[in-house]
């Protein structure tokens, strides 16, 4: 293995002490890992079809009566946390 000559200029920083706050939609699983909590099975069905709004083979219209009928009714920082602005 070579050996590069680059040297980081910046100062080395202690950051074992920083963690990451825990989110209201997010739990840890078994490994400490964070996951997002679930979610029912109305939301993931709202999902689904809000996915396949325009997908071709569907009618555009049932498809949006469906998504209309599965909504389900979310603040606009429940749906900013999700999606967050890139």
């Amino acid at each position: 293995m070579s050996k590069h000559n680059y040297k980081n200029p910046s100062e080395r920083h202690d950051t074992s002490a920083v963690e990451s706050g825990l989110s209201d939609d997010e739990m840890l699983d078994e490994h400490g890992f964070t996951i997002r909590k679930p979610i029912s099975d109305r939301e993931c069905i709202y999902r689904c079809l809000d996915n396949n709004r325009q997908m071709a083979g569907l009618d555009r219209k049932q498809v949006a009566r469906l998504c209309d009928e599965f909504a389900v009714e979310r603040t606009k920082e429940e749906i900013e946390r999700e999606y967050p602005p890139l």
